[in-house]
């Protein structure tokens, strides 16, 4: 852990771990930018790339494990399209439709030298393998405790993702703090036993981490 020499004393630091959701929390995401993309770059209809992939049970199963690795999670996408995509074009596409936010980022950083961190996403394989080009700059403040559902065996709200995140670092549910944009994700870690928080603005996520003792008050 870090030392730092603001008011709250780390010896009594409140949580052990936070946990970060990814999209609508540390970056804005915009999934028709990814269809648009993968349209254009394929020539099939969104409507179809949509339909076979995120609107079957194809993403649900990738979110739960069903593909160990990036390879086997992208040969089914392919499969599934009549597509020979390279990894290097899935990247793009999802890239396309994300953007970091600077802002929160600059919050994980105060955050950073005394809690340890970490990040819980809803995806497969090769999402989680994709982060360090997708966006390093999480990686680097997250200090690659990089994971999505796909670890797990379930996905979010299931309580079980979250107690089998918690119990691979040994922290008791109830010292971890999971911070997520969805309300249903946020009901299924309280259900878990985690303390949650909401995302939903900016300055409402920090006056509510200073609540909970994570951040001195800003003169």
């Amino acid at each position: 852990m870090g030392s730092g020499g603001e008011n709250r004393a780390d010896s009594a630091r409140a949580f052990d771990l936070i946990i970060f959701d990814l999209d609508e929390t540390l970056v804005d995401f915009e999934p028709a930018r990814r269809l648009e993309y993968l349209a254009n770059l394929t020539g099939l209809p969104s409507e179809r790339i949509h339909a076979r992939i995120w609107g079957s049970d194809f993403e649900p199963a990738a979110e739960q494990g069903a593909y160990a690795t990036g390879d086997a999670y992208l040969a089914e996408f392919n499969a599934r399209l009549g597509l020979q995509l390279t990894r290097e074009q899935w990247i793009a596409a999802r890239g396309a439709a994300m953007r970091v936010r600077p802002k929160v980022l600059e919050l994980v950083a105060e955050l950073k030298p005394h809690f340890e961190l970490a990040l819980l996403t809803n995806n497969g394989a090769l999402l989680r393998e994709s982060l360090p080009v997708l966006v390093p700059e999480v990686c680097a403040l997250i200090d690659w405790r990089l994971h999505a559902s796909c670890d797990f065996g379930a996905r979010k709200p299931d309580p079980a993702v979250f107690t089998r995140l918690v119990g691979r670092y040994g922290v008791a549910p109830a010292r971890a703090l999971f911070i997520d944009d969805n309300a249903d994700f946020i009901a299924g870690a309280r259900r878990a036993g985690l303390v949650t928080l909401q995302f939903d603005t900016l300055e409402g996520v920090r006056a509510r981490l200073q609540a909970l003792g994570c951040l001195t008050t800003r003169a």
